[in-house]
């Protein structure tokens, strides 16, 4: 699926998260070469989006990069466990797209076995990455304010 590259949608959804494809031009314009010299050229949000559609099918650097920045920036490396375990609820088409082109699930897919007594899973958040002791610590904060 992804070496005929995304479609309209996926790169749409794609183009309207800034921090994504500037991720990626910046990446990429580190990078020694021919690519590193196109990207670094670039700055333009269509400029940049022309270059990345045209290469994505046939540049592997290219793919592999705009690939690891939607794992690590979109689903924070979280690409080793089922969509419906991050808690996405109500995602855009385009981002299901980019789920199902790096790990080959398919998100809109029946689950096998339903789990009627489970609750939903809790959002995907970055406080899932913050280490116990920030927690502790903002929670010393807040002791005896609030209600």
């Amino acid at each position: 699926m992804a070496r005929s590259g995304p479609p309209a949608y996926a790169w749409d959804w794609f183009a309207r998260q800034r921090l994504l494809w500037r991720e990626v031009r910046v990446r990429l314009a580190a990078t020694e070469g021919p690519v590193g010299d196109r990207y670094g050229a670039l700055d333009a949000r269509p400029e940049v989006l022309t270059l990345l559609r045209a290469d994505y099918p046939q540049d592997a650097s290219v793919r592999s990069t705009v690939d690891a920045v939607v794992a690590e920036l979109v689903f924070l490396g979280r690409t080793d466990v089922p969509f419906a375990r991050l808690g996405l609820r109500s995602s855009p088409r385009g981002l299901r797209w980019w789920w199902t082109a790096l790990t080959g699930e398919d998100p809109d897919a029946a689950p096998t076995q339903p789990d009627a007594g489970t609750p939903p899973p809790a959002q995907l958040s970055l406080d899932d990455l913050a280490d116990d002791g920030a927690r502790l610590a903002m929670d010393e904060v807040h002791e005896g304010y609030g209600g």
